[in-house]
């Protein structure tokens, strides 16, 4: 790793080089209420000007990424759900991590018992988000756009092409999931468990593939766009970020950022997202850029 024997200092001097800025969207690119601030926006276009690219690299869905990404720089890949999805501008998949097929044998037995029958299932795949429901249960930062959400009248010719999926239902039920999983693939899987925001007993398990994150989706758009990592920059404010701000050049945290980013990164900006925060990153990019020119 190009960080272990590196100083904070030292690579804060590759902020002139930095051809590529990976930004996180929730907490980081957008508002509370989902918009960019015209000051981030400003920012990002002064950025391509200056011949550096913006790559999403979100949580969120393929469709619900883009939809920024063809804004703020529609030529660039987009690294949706935590690098378990990679597409380029055109929506050709650069980059897939689909999950083993034998855990949908294990999923259709567990939806044949009485814990599973409870359980809403969603599929995330290449082609969109597939479900046997009409209004899958999803929390709120996977409800992809209507466009991206399908519903189907079985599961089973999309297992091949499933990176992620998330189960929604009570406590009980999921947590069994959870404990099914574990035994059977260990530490192979992510599971990702937390409670509906409704507060009521509904409760989520999301799962992927353990070595997939947003590190490994920043790898494939680096080797596609043939840009050399210590090139490169990234900006988040959650856990999820952690290991793209470990493995980019440079990185920054959000002020609201939570402790996990803020350790693993270089800088943290002096504004939150709600104030356009992560715009001071972007400007301080072309400040160091200019002024080595």
């Amino acid at each position: 790793m190009i960080r272990l024997f590196e100083s904070r200092a030292r690579r804060i001097q590759r902020l002139p080089s930095v051809r590529c800025v990976f930004c996180d969207l929730d907490g980081t690119l957008l508002t509370s209420d989902n918009t960019v601030l015209d000051v981030v926006a400003d920012a990002v276009s002064e950025m391509r000007r200056h011949g550096i690219r913006l790559v999403l690299a979100s949580g969120r869905t393929d469709g619900f990424t883009r939809r920024y990404a063809a804004d703020l720089d529609p030529e660039a890949p987009v690294i949706s759900l935590n690098g378990s999805l990679v597409k380029r501008a055109d929506a050709t998949v650069l980059l897939q991590a689909p999950l083993p097929p034998a855990v949908f044998t294990l999923l259709e037995e567990f939806q044949h018992t009485v814990d599973g029958a409870a359980l809403s299932w969603s599929l995330f795949t290449v082609e969109g988000t597939m479900s046997l429901d009409e209004r899958p249960v999803l929390p709120r930062y996977l409800r992809a756009r209507e466009e991206e959400m399908f519903r189907v009248g079985s599961l089973r010719p999309y297992y091949q092409q499933t990176v992620a999926f998330c189960a929604g239902g009570p406590y009980i039920a999921i947590q069994k999931l959870s404990v099914t999983l574990a035994r059977r693939y260990g530490s192979r899987l992510q599971r990702i468990t937390y409670q509906s925001g409704s507060g009521s007993d509904r409760y989520y398990l999301e799962v992927r593939l353990r070595h997939v994150n947003k590190a490994t989706g920043v790898r494939a758009v680096l080797e596609e766009l043939g840009i050399h990592r210590r090139e490169s920059a990234a900006i988040g404010d959650y856990t999820n970020d952690v290991e793209m701000c470990k493995f980019t050049g440079v990185s920054a945290a959000m002020k609201n950022g939570n402790n996990a980013v803020r350790a693993a990164a270089d800088l943290v900006t002096s504004k939150s997202h709600s104030d356009g925060g992560a715009a001071d990153f972007f400007r301080m990019i072309l400040r160091h850029r200019t002024a080595f020119r």
